[in-house]
């Protein structure tokens, strides 16, 4: 065998034993070189294991596996609705298109109202059952035992959609889900004449804003229908976007104790006091003084004077009619503006309109606007803000049950504060009066209100009549043809509203263009001179 030997050959001349411990401090030496190059590398593999066993934690039963998954799939569900359907009562916040809509909608509606969300179980479903080719519906429940009505109220005046409805169970078959959506979208179309437009999700600010709305809004396309004749009854649906609030079976909220005191007037026919007269008549008198839209519209940050109207020839006139409904009176007041063709604007009475569902169906048939004239026809002047608030919402609630959409609000007696004007903008209602009183609630003589039309109602005016009295309906075929001769087109008070605002709105000319000259008068033919010759 051949061996090698790393260790170095007895010196010459030394001793030895002194070469015998060279010869082991050599060997030491070289040893230690040997081991050198492998410490770096066990000192990286030692590292790269400390710095794993950080990153992963060490393994856990199957049991805590599962806990974490679940709890992982819970803190998914917060941010995001489950597809599925939810029973009992239930927050309908919009129709769409397609799921993940819906799911955008209640992701951004948790990110701009984290105070209204966090008591709510969201969920999405499909309207076919199936896929989300028939529509997607985003639904809620309340878990934390809030006033759900209430708090669709503040989503509502947050900006967004919201719908208090009764929830079909889970076992419900898909076609009757499908025509329940397709019965509201049909009523909607049977109430207006043309298409609403379904519930929307609007990115607004968290405070709604005095002004109109001018919110980025996110449309939504609604689901294909079925023929409308095969669609069941059911519940009116909103005649606008403005979204309805309440549904029949929901609870009333509780009265404050500044309206627990106040009394709804018999059969709504208001008795008027000269102190009422007073004030009714200085109403009148401002208008003269005043532009007509802020004389209808005393919140109005618009106005146009009556030099305007004259310019473009305004014709357009609305009926009004406020208290009741009397149950004989007020039908005939309908029949009337239903044989002439006329729609008008009818202003019932909270209290005495919810014993009356039929006669306010009838008026929205006949293509007649339904405003808000308070629940108990008080001064709401005396009644501090949560009062107020409740004779607003509570009408609002009432009329909603029978398919109505107000969105006018006329005080009792034309008696208005700015505070009640801001709760009424709280409301999303708009605020308005009259510029011709018809005195029909003190005549109360036919020929008198005829006369009184005759001499004061011109054409553009907005006029205040009276459900209740029966010489009102006896007028009422006059006064339209005394107005139809001076040239009046009647319209909704919504309607004249609106036009009105767009005449008031400021007109943008081209003040760059050159104007053309005006054209040279040519000059006279010279006059013949007579020229004698010698």
């Amino acid at each position: 065998m051949l061996s090698i030997s790393l260790l170095p050959a007895p010196i010459p001349g030394f001793p030895s034993g002194r070469a015998a411990l060279w010869r082991t401090v050599a060997a030491t030496v070289l040893g230690s070189l040997l081991v050198l190059p492998t410490l770096p590398a066990a000192a990286q593999t030692r590292e790269t294991d400390r710095k794993q066993a950080q990153v992963q934690p060490p393994a856990k039963p199957a049991a805590t596996k599962t806990a974490d998954r679940k709890a992982a799939d819970t803190k998914t569900a917060a941010a995001k609705p489950p597809a599925g359907d939810v029973k009992g009562p239930a927050l309908q916040l919009g129709l769409f298109p397609r799921e993940s809509d819906a799911r955008w909608a209640w992701e951004t509606l948790q990110r701009r109202q984290p105070e209204l969300t966090k008591g709510l179980n969201a969920t999405v479903s499909f309207l076919d059952g199936k896929t989300e080719a028939g529509g997607a519906v985003l639904r809620a429940t309340v878990t934390d035992g809030s006033d759900a009505q209430r708090l669709c109220r503040r989503i509502v005046g947050a900006g967004f959609g919201c719908l208090l409805i009764d929830q079909p169970p889970a076992t419900a078959s898909a076609p009757a889900a499908t025509a329940a959506a397709t019965a509201s979208i049909a009523a909607s179309i049977a109430q207006d004449g043309v298409q609403a437009k379904p519930p929307v999700v609007t990115a607004a600010p968290a405070t709604p804003a005095a002004a109109p709305l001018t919110t980025v809004t996110v449309p939504v396309a609604p689901p294909p229908a079925p023929a409308v004749a095969a669609v069941p009854a059911a519940d009116p649906a909103p005649s606008s976007v403005l979204t309805p609030i309440a549904s029949a079976a929901a609870a009333p909220l509780v009265p404050p104790a500044s309206v627990a005191r106040a009394v709804a007037p018999t059969e709504g026919t208001v008795i008027y006091t000269e102190e009422d007269a007073r004030t009714m008549a200085d109403i009148e008198q401002h208008s003269r003084r005043k532009g007509r839209l802020r004389s209808v519209m005393p919140d109005s940050r618009l106005d146009v004077m009556p030099a305007t109207l004259k310019l473009e020839a305004w014709n357009l006139c609305a009926l009004t009619f406020d208290d009741g409904p009397h149950r004989t009176v007020t039908r005939q007041v309908l029949e009337v503006l239903n044989r002439e063709g006329v729609r008008a604007t009818y202003f019932p009475v909270g209290k005495i309109a919810q014993n009356q569902g039929d006669l306010i169906r009838d008026f929205i048939a006949g293509g007649h606007e339904i405003g808000n004239h308070s629940l108990t026809h008080s001064d709401l002047r005396a009644m501090d803000a949560e009062g107020q608030r409740y004779e607003i919402a509570e009408t609002n609630r009432i009329l909603r049950e029978f398919g109505a959409n107000p969105v006018l609000f006329r005080p009792p007696y034309g008696r208005y504060s700015d505070d009640l004007l801001a709760i009424a903008r709280d409301e999303r209602m708009g605020s308005v009066l009259w510029t011709v009183d018809t005195r029909d609630w003190k005549v109360r003589n036919a020929d008198k209100i005829v006369q009184h039309i005759k001499t004061a109602g011109g054409t553009g005016n907005v006029f205040l009549m009276h459900s209740t009295y029966p010489t009102t309906a006896q007028a009422l075929p006059r006064v339209i043809a005394e107005l139809r001769a001076k040239g009046c087109e009647f319209v909704t008070l919504s309607e004249w509203l609106e036009r009105m605002r767009t005449l008031a709105l400021p007109k943008i000319v081209n003040a760059g263009m050159p104007t053309p000259a005006p054209a040279q008068a040519a000059p006279p033919p010279a006059t013949p001179v007579a020229v004698t010759r010698n």
